[in-house]
């Protein structure tokens, strides 16, 4: 590709010149190109210039083309047919779709999220593949190596070139097995002197309830990290110790003859959760459809659903 004659060259003129050669006439081009006469001669004057050829010629009362023109207008027809394939958007087609897309989520969107999302992905698009990945504390790099499409998790402030969008809340509730001392209420002070399982993929650092209670001079006793919830159902169920898991989590998994729930005694922010992806998708067919599918059918929410991305 020559970079320096392409500058050189007015692109757009390429369009009058196609039509100039369909019409073989002037005013007619004007007319199709809702352009005035003058601008039509003068970029005809410019394209022969460029071509060093008259390109239409006179002859008797028409234009005719030159053998130049003749050589030159089926690879225009070409080239131009090109550059229109290139700006028309691309058509997709969830259900004859083939595809994949990478889902790094937390256990809690594993839980909440692949047991509703992959039958209606079947049916909707079943050649749409996908691959889920635990939460991993370096997701967001891994957005921009491009090793995941999409996360699915607690909202955060994420960099500039990762787009983010809330699709979900939940709330905490408080969690101990049956028979536990108080398995009816709990109160702030009985809460602090209690044993506290937390759900941490990485294993280290505080989660919001530990910055919810910092901001009110409070600290509680992490006795134990895991990874995984029902792991932590496990342990709740023979110790103790307390959890707090979310709303739906509890309501869909946890088994009401064997544990009880209780009503947190301190104030603490709702959950959200929200997609997280990268600018480079962004505009991708797949990846908008897919967006748009997680939004208006696994988290189901109301008329806010049908706001479009910006």
């Amino acid at each position: 590709m020559n970079i320096k004659m392409l500058k050189k060259f007015d692109l757009n003129a390429l369009v009058t010149l196609q039509v100039l050669l369909e019409e073989k006439h002037v005013t007619h081009t004007a007319e199709k190109l809702n352009l005035t006469q003058s601008a039509v001669s003068r970029t005809l004057a410019k394209l022969r210039q460029m071509f060093d050829d008259p390109l239409l010629v006179k002859s008797g009362k028409h234009l005719a083309l030159t053998t130049k023109a003749e050589r030159l207008q089926p690879q225009l027809n070409k080239l131009l047919d090109s550059v229109s394939e290139l700006l028309v958007p691309d058509a997709f087609d969830a259900e004859t779709h083939q595809g994949s897309i990478r889902l790094a989520t937390t256990d809690y969107g594993s839980h909440s999220i692949l047991p509703r999302l992959v039958p209606l992905l079947n049916v909707a698009a079943p050649n749409v593949h996908l691959t889920a990945v635990d939460w991993r504390s370096n997701l967001l790099t891994e957005l921009e190596e491009n090793k995941v499409d999409l996360i699915i998790g607690g909202a955060t402030e994420p960099p500039a070139d990762i787009f983010q969008r809330v699709v979900a809340n939940d709330h905490f509730q408080g969690l101990v097995r049956r028979g536990h001392p108080h398995e009816h209420h709990i109160s702030l002070d009985d809460y602090l002197e209690l044993n506290h399982v937390m759900i941490s993929p990485s294993g280290n650092g505080n989660s919001e309830i530990d910055d919810s209670l910092a901001k009110q001079g409070l600290k509680r006793n992490v006795a134990v990290r895991v990874p995984h919830f029902f792991a932590a159902l496990e342990i709740i169920a023979r110790t103790d110790f307390m959890i707090l898991l979310p709303a739906n989590f509890i309501r869909r998994y946890v088994d009401q003859n064997r544990f009880s729930v209780l009503s947190i005694p301190f104030d603490i922010p709702e959950i959200e959760i929200s997609m997280f992806w990268h600018a480079r998708m962004h505009h991708d067919p797949l990846h908008k459809w897919f967006r748009d599918f997680v939004y208006q059918n696994i988290y189901n929410r109301p008329r806010l659903a049908q706001i479009p991305e910006q």
